[in-house]
């Protein structure tokens, strides 16, 4: 039937809309007019008046409007765990579309939990892997964050599921709803996997999210803060033909008509000096380098990069999350005014899962950092983030290596690691996935400082625990298998090999870690010390 429904509607040529007045109230529960609260309808962005009130022409061609949460106010209402800050609205509707707000206790701190690529599609143990692993240590932190005062939220940032999936495996964005059963308010992104693809074109392609998950870019208000969430996926199904699935095609870009409204949107915040957050799933900036590299351009989305970096120009400090990549990335722009983190995929290394027969995800991605979540604190004058990776203490910030006792002998791999190699003597390696620029890494032995070098490096343990037993197993190891050269790894070299070495990564917000690391060590030093 799913197949059948899909089929019929790529089939439907959609009529040209008439625009239609649309008008309706903002008031709380208690029916007090909430004034100044954004409207949009995808297009153009209008405020409430003093008595609450509000109207809008629109063609209504996204089938729905919804309010920017004004701060200090969630919506009313909720669909599960999801708040409902949209309605949805036919053309030639006449009767008011009003918004019901419930105010917010003035004594906590906001707290935003960041996960990326969930990308459940019912295979290889996923869904019990979300129900034990992701839910599960998800809540444990909205929880440690309420013990602490903090009011928390919960931001994906695409691909909850994967449309490759959906009528295949019968899983798609309903069921990932019915199932992702975390303890607080969760605001969804919309990634490229979850675009339906019997649908050619993007905004077609949508259809299926709106029905169940709301607008694909919206925005609101919360802890001193305007967020804006976007779709910077454009998908491009070059054959959304009933029976069959078509072509996937897509690139990281955003259509000139929702950059309109970002315009409008971003017009309307009034306050230019409190901090904006930006949620998007495909990767806005460039990757990080290594020392003695450049960047050759800012922005790696280009189609609407430069358009973004215009708009947000008033902005003092723009923080943008994303995910699409599985790694990490932390980049800035050149003046610092952008920030980027692009967050580790909570499904870690996705694709073993179609190798024959499936395997399950890989806990690491392949920069080595693992899967995981980001914590955002707002009860400090600057939001402050932290990575946590699922099952592990927040203190674990690093992976370090003893290079004398790292030996890879399959050149086919990698010629990085091979036992002897004379410019790993006495190297020790730290794969540092949280580093960003203002962060510092340094090395001791002893008590004598080393040179640390950033350099761009594949993670060993990567090939360890996934590359080489694949190919152990006569799987043909592709690129999507093995370990990105990843920028956020440090190397120093001791003099002796036999003296311990103490590792200290300071992060752009002043929290230390550090760890000292015996050697000469087989084992893999993940640290799960004490913070500073």
């Amino acid at each position: 039937m799913r197949i059948l429904f899909a089929s019929i509607l790529s089939a439907i040529v959609l009529p040209v809309m008439a625009d239609t007045l649309v008008h309706g109230t903002v008031t709380d529960i208690s029916g007090t007019p909430v004034a100044g609260a954004a409207i949009s309808d995808g297009h153009e962005v209008v405020l409430t008046d003093p008595s609450g009130h509000y109207s809008l022409v629109s063609p209504l061609d996204l089938g729905y409007v919804f309010v920017s949460t004004p701060d200090g106010y969630e919506p009313a209402e909720r669909l599960g765990n999801r708040p409902k800050f949209w309605q949805y609205v036919s053309e030639g509707e006449t009767s008011p579309v009003d918004f019901r707000l419930r105010r917010l206790a003035a004594d906590s701190s906001l707290a935003v939990i960041a996960v990326a690529d969930i990308q459940i599609a019912n295979r290889a143990g996923d869904r019990e892997r979300l129900r034990d692993l992701y839910v599960r240590d998800l809540n444990r932190a909205v929880d440690s964050l309420r013990s602490c005062g903090l009011s928390p939220i919960i931001l994906t940032l695409g691909d909850q599921t994967c449309e490759y999936y959906w009528y295949d495996n019968n899983y798609g964005l309903a069921d990932f709803n019915r199932e992702f059963t975390v303890n607080a308010p969760v605001y969804h992104t919309m990634g490229n996997h979850d675009n339906d693809p019997y649908f050619a074109g993007d905004i077609p392609a949508a259809t299926t999210w709106h029905r169940e998950m709301g607008p694909s870019y919206y925005s609101f208000n919360r802890g001193g803060s305007h967020f804006v969430v976007l779709d910077n996926i454009l998908y491009n199904n070059a054959d959304g033909a009933p029976g069959h699935h078509g072509k996937r095609d897509y690139r990281t870009g955003m259509t000139s008509s929702q950059l309109a409204w970002l315009e409008r949107d971003l017009a309307s915040v009034g306050d230019k000096n409190a901090p904006l957050f930006i949620s998007m799933h495909g990767v806005l900036l460039s990757y990080p380098v290594a020392e003695g590299d450049t960047v050759k351009s800012v922005y790696r989305m280009t189609d609407g990069g430069q358009r973004i970096d215009s708009l947000l120009a008033p902005f003092r400090r723009v923080n943008v999350l994303s995910g699409h990549a599985h790694n990490s990335h932390f980049q800035h722009t050149p003046d610092g005014r952008i920030r980027e983190y692009n967050y580790q995929a909570a499904c870690g290394t996705w694709w073993p899962a179609r190798i024959k027969p499936p395997r399950p995800n890989f806990w690491m991605g392949g920069d080595g950092a693992p899967w995981g979540y980001a914590i955002w604190n707002f009860s400090t004058p600057e939001p402050t983030q932290l990575y946590k990776g699922f099952a592990m203490s927040p203190d674990c910030q690093m992976r370090v290596y003893d290079l004398n006792c790292v030996a890879i002998t399959d050149t086919t791999l990698t010629k990085d690691y091979l036992p002897g190699d004379e410019t790993n003597r006495n190297v020790v390696l730290a794969n540092v996935w949280a580093y960003e620029p203002g962060c510092t890494v340094r090395m001791y032995e002893d008590g004598r400082e080393l040179k640390v070098t950033r350099v761009k490096a594949q993670d060993p343990l990567h090939f360890m625990l996934r590359a080489i037993p694949l190919k152990a197993e006569g799987v043909a190891v592709n690129k999507s298998l093995m370990p990105e050269k990843t920028a956020h790894m440090f190397r120093a070299r001791a003099s002796r090999p036999d003296t311990p070495v103490r590792v200290e990564f300071t992060d752009i917000h002043g929290h230390r870690f550090t760890t000292t690391f015996s050697r000469p060590s087989q084992a893999v030093d993940v640290w799960q010390g004490n913070m500073n």
